[in-house]
């Protein structure tokens, strides 16, 4: 008999064969939808983009000309940028709405090179040549959006001479 004593130790049950799952089987989480506002901006953005040209990637950041004593003297306003399949567009924010109004910036992507200097915390910080236009410098986070929007950026561009 497999009873106890009280000088033996019970018998270890058997080994149960561990089954991992069929891969196809398991659910992938969907990806993050946008939020409402999101949504609205996106659509405002293809408004003002044009029904005729589709979005790549968009995302808000902090632009300002390059120059001496940048983080110090510098002007920096936070605007939507906008990636389509010809052009790197900028449009200004509404003081009050927050919402895109305005283009302020256009550039076809021939045209672009783009410097891309990874800062701490994952942030992005691309300075963008047009021709022998003065640089500009977009500083974005580190979300899922911004990154995106750089890495398609990057690929889409040359790159910059250092």
């Amino acid at each position: 008999m497999d009873l106890a004593t009280p000088d033996s130790q019970p018998p270890e049950p058997a080994p149960v064969p561990r089954r991992l799952p069929d891969p196809a089987a398991v659910a992938v989480p969907p990806p993050n939808p946008l939020r409402p506002h999101d949504l609205r901006r996106q659509s405002r953005l293809q408004a003002l983009v044009g029904a005729d040209d589709t979005i790549i990637a968009w995302t808000r950041g902090w632009v300002s000309r390059d120059m001496r004593l940048h983080r110090v003297l510098v002007a920096r306003t936070l605007d939507f940028l906008v990636l389509t399949p010809t052009a790197l567009l900028m449009y200004s924010t509404g003081f009050f709405t927050r919402r895109p109004r305005r283009c302020v910036f256009s550039a076809e992507l021939e045209l672009v090179s783009v410097a891309d200097d990874e800062v701490a915390d994952g942030r992005r910080r691309l300075r963008v040549t047009v021709r022998e236009s003065r640089t500009l410098r977009l500083e974005l986070g580190a979300t899922d959006s911004d990154t995106a929007f750089a890495d398609s950026l990057v690929a889409r561009t040359r790159r910059a001479d250092r």
